[in-house]
């Protein structure tokens, strides 16, 4: 483990451990030995087992580069798209690459104070001077920051387990997700407002659009999905937030095939 620490906030980065099980598309010429990818450490690749980054604090990403043995594109650009509230920085932010070379690079992930809590999805793209591009969906963890002495005044979010495939929409159709929200036993956020981030070809609403929860109370919500006759089809991702009237808010991503 190591601390990497900012002249502005002293704040600590933790460096995840490094490794390839999380290993994003083929860019370059894919199919072929004129190609490279990026990967990511295998728990980025899982909500469960996803890096925690505290709110108002940083997580440092080993990632790596390679490419086979003849890739052409030299120079790979990185570049990231992270959600609100979580700002994402590369060290370095391109690298030389040969063929057959592997090349490692830290992704800086800073949570602000005021980030959602709970998992997220950071889309991480490498760009060759020459070819197409390498993507990978780096997860982590923002846990709240928690006063002292009153670690349970928070609330969760959680959806279905799913048993071995995701719940299918087709276009034009639409799909119900219920939802469950769980006070814990301290707190005192009351009304939860929901609102969703998705792909501008798929309506989400929710059915209440807010609940009034108490401590140690337990609600369901209806997310009904709504894909349009021009959605993309596939595995799309529906990172659903909700806001207390006090505290931090908590975030959850679900996954849904579009057909």
């Amino acid at each position: 483990m190591r601390h990497l620490f900012t002249a502005a906030a002293a704040a600590a980065l933790a460096l995840v451990p490094v490794g390839c099980g999380n290993k994003g598309t083929e860019g370059g010429t894919p199919g072929t030995d004129d190609s490279f990818h990026v990967s990511a450490p295998a728990r980025t690749g899982s909500d469960m087992a996803a890096p925690a980054v505290k709110q108002d604090t940083a997580t440092t990403v080993e990632l790596t580069v390679k490419a086979k043995p003849q890739f052409s594109g030299k120079k790979v650009t990185l570049k990231a798209e992270a959600p609100a509230g979580i700002r994402s920085e590369f060290k370095p932010e391109s690298v030389d690459l040969g063929p057959g070379e592997e090349k490692k690079i830290q992704l800086v992930v800073h949570a602000s104070k005021d980030a959602a809590a709970g998992e997220t999805t950071i889309k991480v793209t490498g760009t060759p001077e020459k070819g197409g591009v390498s993507t990978a969906d780096v997860k982590v963890k923002v846990e709240a920051n928690n006063p002292a002495g009153n670690a349970k005044d928070t609330f969760s979010i959680s959806f279905p387990a799913h048993v071995g495939t995701l719940k299918t929409v087709k276009r034009e159709g639409s799909e119900t997700v219920e939802v469950t929200l769980k006070g814990d036993s301290g707190f005192t956020g009351k009304k939860v407002s929901l609102k969703a981030d998705h792909d501008p070809k798929i309506k989400v609403e929710f059915k209440p659009a807010s609940v009034d929860l108490g401590a140690g109370e337990e609600k369901k919500v209806q997310m009904v999905i709504s894909p349009a006759k021009d959605a993309p089809t596939g595995e799309q991702k529906i990172r659903l937030t909700g806001t207390p009237e006090a505290g931090t808010a908590v975030s959850r991503e679900e996954k849904v095939k579009v057909e």
